[in-house]
């Protein structure tokens, strides 16, 4: 088998150079530099179904390292961005219960003030309605707003 490869040019004189005494050395050398390093495919390796391989049957081990690494790191990623979205999750709930008993809150409030509310405008419309006061010599009514400026104020809000 070893002859026919000294048939072919240029592999002849490299064999017979490998198996010398000067060229076993370096050709076992270069040999655990290509398995520890492999061979640098660049953007080859990018390619779909064909890299991978390509990756496998001659990347090295420092590159299959790399890539384990990569993963490991990317899982540590992933898991830190899911806990999180977890905590942030916890976090909004939080605040809308919050936010949803601050409003709550003030609705209860609204429906306590409106039977005072109610109260203040009969006694106001009473005021407004009541005799003039004989003490007051001028007949005008007290300071105050009327309630029909009242209506409309609330008419627009208070």
């Amino acid at each position: 088998m070893i002859a026919a490869l000294y048939a072919i040019p240029y592999v002849g004189p490299f064999v017979a150079f490998a198996l010398s005494r000067f060229g076993l050395p370096i050709v076992v050398a270069g040999g655990i530099i290509f398995f520890y390093e492999g061979v640098p495919l660049g953007p080859l390796a990018d390619i779909p179904y064909v890299g991978p391989e390509l990756v496998n049957l001659v990347g090295g081990r420092v590159g299959r390292e790399y890539a384990a690494g990569q993963k490991a790191e990317d899982a540590l990623w992933q898991e830190k961005i899911k806990l999180a979205g977890i905590a942030q999750a916890a976090d909004t709930k939080t605040r809308q219960q919050d936010i949803d008993a601050a409003a709550q809150a003030y609705i209860d409030k609204q429906h306590s003030d409106a039977g005072r509310i109610a109260d203040l405008e009969r006694a106001q419309k009473d005021e407004d309605n009541a005799p003039p006061d004989p003490k007051n010599p001028s007949g005008c009514k007290p300071d105050g707003i009327s309630a029909g400026v009242s209506e409309r104020l609330d008419a627009i809000g208070r």
